[in-house]
This record gives C-alpha cells, sequence and structure tokens, in this order.
C-alpha cells in the first residue's frame, strides 16, 4: 500500500488523498509491495494513473492475481488470461519485479506445474519474478527443497524470503501483533538467491530495537548479493502497517542509508543516521 490515513502528517502531507498519495511516496520509497493485484487487476485506467503518479526510477512489484497463482494449471490459465496480458504490456516499462505467491496446498508434486507455469510467464513479459512457496515440504531440507532451487534457478526466477522471526518473538498483547502472528506464515528463513532479484518480506517485531540482530544478518547478506552484482529488494511490514514507513526509516538507517525528507514532515527524523559514503546503496 502506499496510503492509509495514519500517514498523513508523517510520510505522507496532512492534506494528502489516496487519489493522490503514490506520487508522493514514490519520492521517499523506490518501490512496493502491490499486494492488491493479487485479488484482481485494476482497470486500465487506473493502472495508467498509477504509471503516470509514479516517480521516475520508482519500480513496482506486483503479485500475480491469485486467480492464475492459486489456479489448478497456472501455465493454461496464464495463456487464457488477456486481461494479465494487457496490463503487462501497460505497466512492464515501470514494474520491476512480479511475485508468484503459491498457495499452502501447492506442493514438492506440483513442481511440474511451477516449471510449466513460469515458462509461460516468460512468454508473456521479461519482468523478473519470484516464487512464494507455503507447503511445508519446502522448508525441511529435504530432496524437495532442493529441487525447488533447482528449478528457480532453471529459470532465472527467485524465492521470495519471508522472515517473521521477530514477529513470533513479539509477547505484545497488542490485538494488531496477536491477529499478525494468528495470519502470518512462520517458517525457516533459508536466505537463498537462485537468480538475480532475491526478495526478503520482513515482518518485525513492534519494539523495534528487537529486529537488530535480524537486520546484521541481512546487511551481510545483501551486501553480499550486491557484491555478486544481484538486485535484492526488502519489504519491511509491521503487524497493522500503520508504523511501517518509521519502521522502514529506523531499518535503513540501521543500515547505514538516510531516506529523503518526507512530505509530510519539515525535515528528517530527529537523530537520524546520515549515509556514511563508503556503505554501498543497498536498495538502488
Amino acid at each position: 500500500m502506499w496510503f492509509m490515513q495514519q500517514w498523513r502528517g508523517h510520510l505522507l502531507s496532512a492534506d494528502t488523498r489516496s487519489a493522490d498519495a503514490l506520487a508522493q511516496y514514490s519520492r521517499v520509497f523506490n518501490a512496493i509491495e502491490g499486494n492488491t493485484t493479487l485479488y484482481g487487476l485494476p482497470a486500465q485506467e487506473r493502472a495508467e494513473a498509477w504509471r503516470q503518479m509514479a516517480a521516475e526510477g520508482f519500480r513496482f512489484s506486483f503479485k500475480i492475481p491469485r486467480s492464475i497463482s492459486q489456479a489448478g494449471d497456472i501455465a493454461a490459465t496464464l495463456k487464457s488470461s488477456p486481461d494479465f496480458h494487457r496490463f503487462m504490456a501497460q505497466m512492464e516499462p515501470v514494474t520491476g519485479l512480479l511475485m508468484l505467491q503459491l498457495p499452502g496446498h501447492f506442493g514438492p508434486r506440483q513442481l511440474p506445474q511451477l516449471a510449466a507455469g513460469l515458462e509461460a510467464l516468460r512468454s508473456i513479459t521479461r519482468v523478473p519474478v519470484a516464487v512464494e512457496v507455503r507447503h511445508p515440504g519446502f522448508f525441511d531440507k529435504s530432496r524437495h527443497e532442493p529441487a525447488l532451487l533447482r528449478l528457480l534457478a532453471d529459470h532465472h526466477a527467485d524465492r521470495v524470503v519471508f522472515d517473521s522471526r521477530g514477529l513470533f518473538a513479539d509477547i505484545s498483547t497488542d490485538p494488531a501483533v496477536q491477529e499478525a502472528q494468528r495470519k502470518k506464515p512462520r517458517f525457516a528463513v533459508h536466505p537463498v538467491a537462485t537468480a538475480d532479484n532475491p526478495v526478503i518480506r520482513f515482518i518485525g517485531h513492534s519494539d523495534w530495537q528487537q529486529n537488530r540482530r535480524y537486520l546484521q544478518q541481512w546487511a551481510g547478506k545483501l551486501r553480499q548479493w550486491i557484491m555478486e552484482g544481484k538486485q535484492p529488494w526488502l519489504f519491511i511490514h509491521t503487524a497493522s502497517n500503520q508504523d511501517a514507513p518509521q519502521f522502514a526509516r529506523w531499518c535503513l538507517a540501521e543500515l547505514g542509508i538516510t531516506l529523503p525528507p518526507w512530505p509530510g514532515e519539515s525535515a528528517p527524523a530527529a537523530g537520524q543516521a546520515q549515509k556514511d559514503e563508503k556503505t554501498p546503496d543497498l536498495f538502488g
């Protein structure tokens, strides 16, 4: 998302309307995890408004609609989805990544379907693809997980790494935290890049400083990937996402990166770390 009422006066100016928020959001952050497309594609006019509103260099990371990703035959559904073909033809210039989020019942036996689906995607668009799996068989380091990684590497696709360690270490009684713990997946974190666009979806502890050790681990991995010529993507969540922008700013400061001033604030937050010129720019 790029708009919440609670972001007014902070990330966004106090009078920002939801229809105008993307222009301000994209001046601060350089990417967005487009979750809404999981549930359905926007009308052509609305997609064009997004494209025109985004700042130069900003990139969308759209989720492939679940009508495709959760279909019995991904490849066949892709080939018979003219709306998706139209959407990609329109939005490809501003799309940096596609995410294929598979349902929990999509397991090792369905890997041939995944391979066919990735091949079908490549015939539609050259945008890089990252796959999020949720079946336990892909996390046990048995023969199934190596098979998944080989398949992704063969198709030049990456794996989405969902890191919810901070969330599940949180003992807060905040209803938003408890609700997130009920809904979010909890799997082992295996930070493996199989192509050039590894993805981390990080949902943290409500006490931001409790996330420091996880971020330190990721800082080392991010630098390694960049040294290897890869373009990692980091999407930061909190339980309710009301404070996600502040959390993102704190995380980046911990990594030595300062964001531009926020439209809703006259200056960066007090005490925000300044960027060390010797620190690699981890996020483009």
